[in-house]
C-alpha cells in the first residue's frame, strides 16, 4: 500500500479537540480519555479500519516512534481497543509483549496526553485505507475534520506540558526552491511534576543535489556520486568531496574581508543513530588514502636513511672517542607527517601534529564521542586553536618540560565529523555557542531512513574505488604542493562579487530576526565557507583542464557554474544549520531540547497569515495582531524551525507547508 504524506498542521494544538463535537461514549471507557468524548460506534470504526491495514498488511508501527504514537491514538479506545492495537503492533519486527503491555498503561495513565484517536485513522489513511468508504458506513464518523484554533482553546493548550506538533507528524513538501523531511519526537516523563521532556527522535532534511546541474560539476565529483541514487546520499557525498579535497588544495588562497583565506572548513553531518551515513562517509575518506600513503612511504624512507645515518654517527662517535676522527652533528630523526591529525589528542599532541604537516590537516571522525571525550579533558582543550586555525590566527604553544615551542602562521585545518543530535549537545555545549566555537562550524542533518537496502547490490568495495580516483587527486595535490612560491589565488568576477552581496547583505538581518543576534556570527561564517567552496572548486576544474601545469599562471577566475554551486549548497545548508541552531544550540536559559508547545500568539499569527507571504505582509499582520515586531520575528523563526509548519523560500519569501494526500 503506497504510503501518502501527512501534514501536521492539523495537529499542532492537539489540546483543542475539546473545542470538537462531543458525544457520549457508549460502550468505551477510559479515564485517561476524559478530554476526548467518543462517538457510540467508534470502537466498530476503529475495528474497521484495523481490518483494513490488517487485510492488506500494512505495517504502521514499523519505526518506534509510530509505534508510540499508535499505541497512544488508540488508548482512546480504552480496553476494547487495546486487542486492535496489539494485532496492529504485532505486524512490526519490533514488536514485544512485555513492552507493550508498559507503553499502554503508560498512555493509559498519561492525562495529558496530546495525541488521540484522530491519529490513528490519518496514520490509516496515509498507508492508503479509504476512510471516505468507511465513514460511509458508520456515518457519525468525521476522519478529516480539522481542529481549529481559537484563541481560548490555544490558550489552554499551551497550559498544558505536552509536545508540540502533536507528539512528532512528519512534514513533506516539495516545490522548486526546497524538498523538506522533518520530524522531531518528544514524550512528556512527568506532565505534571515540571520533569524535562525527552526528545526521542530528530530528523530534518532539505537537499540541494536537485537543484544542481550534475553534469556542470567538476568530472571528479560526478565520479563519485555514480550509484548514489537519493538527493540525500548525493548531498552528503558532494560536501565530503569538498571538505576533503579542500585539505587536498595547498597554496590555493583567496582575498575575503582584506584577509589572505583558504579553502578549509569544518562540517558536521547529523543523523539518528543506526543510519547508514556513517559507512558511506568512511568510504570517502579513501580520496586522500593515495595522498597519505605516500607521505608514510616517505616517513619510512626517511627513516631508513635516518637509522643508517645515525648507525654511521655513532661509530663516528666510537672512533672519535679514541681521537681518531670528528663524530660530526646527530642526525635528527624524522617527524611523521599525516593529512589527518587524530580527534583524541591532547592540546599539545595536537598542535605538535598540526605543526609537523606545516599547520594543515584534517580532523575526521564517524564517533564524535572521541573529539567530544578529548575536549572534555583538562589536557584536551583545545577549542581555541580550532576557533584560530579557522580564520588561520597564529597558533603558538611553549611546553617548558620538553623546552619545546611551537608557533604556526596561518594554519589551515578542515573538519569532518558524523555524530547525532544528542551528541552534539555533548560536544557544542552552550559555552561553546557563547564563545564562537559552534558558529564556526556547518551543519547537514540526515533525515532517518528505515527502508533495507540490499548488501549485495556492490560489486566492489567502495573505498577501492574512491581510492581509484584519489590517485587522480594526488596528482593535483603533487602540482600544488610544488607551488609554495607561485600560490594560486581564486578569483571572483565583479558580477558573482555583486550576486554574492545581495544574497547575504538582506539574509543577515532576516536570519537575525528569526533566530535572533547569537545567529548572526552563524549567517557571516556561512558566507565565508560558501567562498572557500568556490575556491575548492575552481581549482579542481583548473586542474581538470590542465591549467594547474602551468606555473606562470597564478589566478584563477571561478566560473558562473562553480558559483552557482556553491551557493546553490550553501542556501541548503543555511537553513541546516538555523534548525541546528534553534533546536540544540540555543543557550541554556531557552532550552530547546525541551519541546516547548506553540505559544497563543504564535498559534494567532499563523493562522492570519496567508498560503504564501513576503516580509511586509508579515509585519503587517504583526502588527495588526498588536504583536512587536522583534516578537513577531522570532515566532515565525519557530514557525520555520521549531514546528517546521512554514518554509523559507527566498529571501523576504515564506509559505505555509501544505499537506499532500488528505
Amino acid at each position: 500500500m503506497e504510503k501518502k504524506n501527512f501534514d501536521p498542521t492539523q495537529w499542532v494544538n492537539a489540546g483543542s479537540e475539546s473545542e470538537l463535537p462531543k458525544k457520549t461514549a457508549a460502550s468505551v471507557s477510559n479515564p485517561a480519555s476524559d478530554s476526548l468524548a467518543l462517538a457510540d460506534n467508534e470502537l466498530e470504526k476503529a475495528r474497521a479500519v484495523c481490518n483494513e491495514l490488517l487485510q492488506h498488511g500494512a505495517n504502521i508501527a514499523e519505526s518506534q516512534d509510530d509505534y508510540y504514537r499508535l499505541i497512544e491514538a488508540m488508548v482512546d479506545l480504552g480496553d476494547d481497543g487495546k486487542e486492535l492495537c496489539r494485532q496492529l503492533c504485532q505486524q512490526s519486527a519490533k514488536y514485544q509483549e512485555s513492552d507493550f503491555e508498559y507503553q499502554w498503561k503508560w498512555a493509559t495513565n498519561n492525562k495529558k496526553r496530546s495525541i488521540h484517536i484522530a491519529t490513528f485513522y490519518e496514520m490509516a489513511k496515509s498507508y492508503g485505507v479509504d476512510l471516505s468508504a468507511i465513514s460511509r458506513q458508520y456515518p457519525s464518523a468525521d476522519f478529516t475534520s480539522k481542529p481549529q484554533f481559537p484563541h481560548s482553546s490555544v490558550e489552554k493548550y499551551t497550559n498544558q506540558k505536552n509536545c508540540a506538533l502533536g507528539n512528532s507528524q512528519s512534514v513533506n513538501n516539495q516545490n522548486n526552491n526546497n524538498n523538506y523531511s522533518s520530524s522531531y519526537t518528544a514524550c512528556a516523563t512527568g506532565a505534571d511534576s515540571g520533569e524535562d521532556i525527552e526528545v526521542l527522535r530528530f530528523s530534518f532534511s532539505q537537499t540541494f543535489s536537485q537543484h544542481i546541474d550534475k553534469n556542470r560539476l567538476p568530472v571528479t565529483i560526478q565520479h563519485t556520486l555514480e550509484g548514489k541514487e537519493s538527493f540525500e546520499e548525493q548531498d552528503k557525498t558532494i560536501l565530503a568531496d569538498l571538505d576533503l579535497l579542500a585539505i587536498a588544495e595547498p597554496n590555493v588562497y583567496g582575498i575575503y574581508g582584506d584577509k589572505r583565506v583558504y579553502t578549509p572548513f569544518y562540517l558536521f553531518i547529523l543523523g539518528p543513530a543506526g543510519i547508514s551515513q556513517k559507512g558511506s562517509i568512511d568510504d570517502i575518506k579513501h580520496l586522500l588514502t593515495p595522498i597519505e600513503r605516500s607521505l608514510r612511504a616517505s616517513y619510512y624512507q626517511q627513516l631508513a636513511d635516518y637509522k643508517e645515518q645515525h648507525a654511521a654517527w655513532e661509530a663516528r662517535k666510537s672512533q672519535h672517542r679514541k681521537g681518531s676522527e670528528e663524530a660530526g652533528a646527530e642526525p635528527e630523526e624524522p617527524i611523521y607527517r599525516s593529512l589527518f591529525v587524530s580527534a583524541d589528542s591532547s592540546s599539545a599532541a595536537f598542535k605538535s601534529d598540526l605543526h609537523s604537516f606545516g599547520g594543515r590537516g584534517m580532523i575526521f571522525t564517524t564517533e564524535a564521542d572521541t573529539l567530544t571525550q578529548a575536549l572534555a579533558q583538562e589536557w584536551g582543550a583545545w577549542t581555541d586553536a580550532l576557533r584560530q586555525a579557522f580564520h588561520h590566527e597564529t597558533i603558538t604553544s611553549t611546553r617548558v618540560r620538553d623546552k619545546q615551542h611551537i608557533v604556526i602562521d596561518e594554519p589551515q585545518l578542515g573538519m569532518l565529523v558524523t555524530c547525532t543530535p544528542k551528541q552534539i549537545t555533548y560536544l557544542l555545549s552552550p559555552k561553546q555557542n557563547e564563545n564562537g566555537t559552534s558558529s564556526r562550524d556547518l551543519f547537514y542533518c540526515s533525515k532517518e531512513n528505515l527502508e533495507w537496502r540490499d548488501p549485495f547490490r556492490g560489486k566492489e568495495p567502495l573505498g577501492d574505488r574512491y581510492q581509484e580516483i584519489g590517485i587522480i587527486i594526488k596528482q593535483m595535490y603533487d602540482l600544488l604542493i610544488c607551488r609554495k612560491e607561485k600560490r594560486i589565488q581564486i578569483l571572483l568576477t565583479e558580477e558573482q562579487q555583486q550576486a554574492f552581496n545581495n544574497h547575504f547583505k538582506p539574509l543577515l538581518p532576516e536570519q537575525v530576526g528569526l533566530y535572533g543576534v547569537e545567529f548572526a556570527a552563524f549567517v557571516v561564517r556561512i558566507a565565508l565557507v560558501a567562498f572557500r567552496m568556490m575556491m575548492v572548486l575552481t581549482t579542481l576544474r583548473n586542474f581538470e583542464q590542465g591549467n594547474l601545469a602551468d606555473t606562470q599562471q597564478q589566478a584563477f577566475v571561478c566560473t558562473d557554474d562553480d558559483y552557482q554551486t556553491a551557493m546553490t549548497i550553501i542556501d541548503c545548508l543555511v537553513r541546516h544549520t538555523a534548525y541546528v541552531y534553534s533546536t540544540l544550540l540555543r543557550p541554556s536559559d531557552d532550552p530547546q531540547l525541551t519541546i516547548q508547545p506553540m505559544k497563543a500568539k504564535e498559534s494567532q499569527l499563523y493562522m492570519a497569515l496567508p498560503d504564501d507571504f513576503v516580509t511586509k505582509q508579515f509585519e503587517q499582520t504583526a502588527k495588526e495582531l498588536s504583536i512587536p515586531l522583534k516578537s513577531a520575528q522570532r515566532y515565525l523563526g519557530n514557525l520555520i524551525s521549531r514546528y517546521q509548519l512554514v518554509e523559507h523560500t527566498s529571501h523576504g519569501h515564506y509559505a505555509k507547508i501544505k499537506s499532500t494526500g488528505i
